[in-house]
């Protein structure tokens, strides 16, 4: 009998250390923090001024997608980016698997908290349309997964190059457009008052799209990250 074990392919101990580590180093810088918060809410206030407080259902969802994909960009490209004065160190002492394992999960969790702080200030500010509430945070929770996954892989490739802004806007509007389409889409569909028999196709596209950017990811940052 085979045994399969995942645990010689993850140190989940300094998988945790890392992930520590990156909240302690935003923590102590808090400007990056406290620049994503007024860009959020500026940004959220600026629409809420611009449309008088009134959207429809439509706007509200393209406008609630719109912000946290650049609030996103603005906060996860920076993901290895800070890691340059350390990277000598990580090259000899991390295996690629832990860094980008900790990497991914710290930005899906910094990206979800956005998502969350995000959805509190348009409820305030433009009112509450969702009625399912399961089904809309399950949509969240997986556009969240697939753009912070998306933006740690680009952040790690872009990394290694010369011209990171541009390398950042060539490779991430290919890849971020299925997992945009994807959760705008079912986003409107669940305002709309769809339930999940209707929308099961679609939220299931989104999750192979995740777990194929996320395999991606794992396959190409070894190569990237060595070279």
């Amino acid at each position: 009998m085979i045994r399969i074990s995942i645990l010689p392919l993850l140190d989940v101990q300094k998988v945790i250390q890392l992930i520590k580590k990156d909240f302690v180093v935003d923590w102590r810088q808090q400007n990056p923090i406290a620049g994503i918060l007024l860009y959020l809410a500026s940004t959220i206030f600026t629409s809420y001024m611009a449309f008088k407080g009134f959207l429809s259902l439509e706007v509200w969802n393209a406008l609630f997608w719109i912000i946290l994909l650049f609030t996103a960009i603005t906060a996860i490209s920076k993901s290895f980016i800070q890691e340059e004065r350390r990277s000598l160190y990580y090259f000899f002492l991390m295996r690629p698997r832990d860094l980008i394992n900790s990497k991914l999960i710290y930005s899906f969790i910094y990206l979800l908290a956005i998502a969350f702080l995000s959805l509190i200030i348009f409820t305030v500010l433009f009112g509450n349309p969702i009625r399912n509430y399961q089904l809309f945070i399950l949509n969240l929770i997986l556009g969240c997964l697939g753009l912070s996954s998306a933006f740690t892989m680009i952040s790690a490739i872009s990394f290694k190059t010369s011209n990171r802004s541009v390398m950042m806007a060539v490779l991430g509007f290919p890849i971020i457009i299925p997992v945009l389409l994807l959760s705008i889409g079912n986003s409107s569909q669940i305002l709309d008052g769809y339930i999940w028999s209707q929308i099961q196709g679609n939220m299931l596209t989104l999750i192979s799209v995740d777990v194929i950017i996320i395999a991606l990811t794992f396959v190409l940052f070894p190569f990237i990250w060595r070279s």
